[in-house]
């Protein structure tokens, strides 16, 4: 992770690196919505009309989706 964020600093990208548990606070007390259950999951694993990839939690970047109530 450490050598992608020097990519995008590199790049002028904003990158802020942030465990899985950091993530799923931004979406506690929502709703999760489809295709993945949880909060939080993996960008791999976020693809509801793809194949699977081989191994969904090999990833940089989590992902979620979810209704504010």
């Amino acid at each position: 992770m450490k050598a992608v964020a020097g990519m995008a600093e590199d790049g002028h990208v904003t990158l802020v690196p942030r465990a899985r548990a950091e993530i799923e606070e931004y979406f506690a007390g929502w709703e999760p919505v489809e295709p993945v259950e949880a909060d939080v999951a993996p960008v791999l694993a976020r693809r509801p009309d793809g194949e699977p990839p081989a191994d969904p939690q090999a990833a940089y970047y989590w992902a979620g989706a979810a209704r504010k109530p």
